[in-house]
């Protein structure tokens, strides 16, 4: 079993203290891994424990690639010819822009949307830039077999 954590970030300067989450990945170095994905914008700010980490993916899209992943996806499920199709990526990156924080409210697609990163992992979930893992990591997989 292997469990891959979601951290997609769009918007505003990545908080420094994501360096702490990615710190405590070494908890579950051996049971899962971050994957933060980001726009090129930001490339600036990923903290160095972020990059270092054998258990964390930093994944950079170019910007808008977050809004464009979800729109392909929307589309994807609305079939091809639909009335939308002019208007979604770029509705969607509108809303990254202007309210960042939306993205969380997507987070539950978020397995279907970055379903091309998830390959080799039984499970997935989310998290935010601020929670600390440690042993918790460890916890999940001992309760989930």
């Amino acid at each position: 079993m292997r469990l891959a954590i979601m951290l997609p970030w769009v918007g505003k300067m990545i908080p420094s203290h994501l360096s702490f989450t990615c710190h405590t990945m070494i908890g579950g170095i051996n049971t899962a891994t971050l994957l933060l994905v980001y726009e090129s914008s930001e490339r600036r700010h990923i903290p160095q424990a972020c990059r270092t980490r054998r258990n964390v993916i930093v994944q950079e899209l170019d910007d808008g690639g977050i809004a464009e992943l979800h729109a392909g996806r929307i589309l994807e499920g609305l079939g091809t010819g639909s009335l939308f199709d002019g208007n979604v990526q770029s509705k969607m990156d509108l809303l990254f822009r202007v309210a960042p924080s939306s993205l969380s409210e997507f987070k539950p697609s978020w397995g279907w949307v970055f379903a091309k990163y998830l390959h080799g992992y039984s499970h997935w979930t989310y998290t935010d830039t601020d929670v600390i893992f440690g042993r918790s990591i460890i916890l999940i997989y001992l309760t989930s077999r």
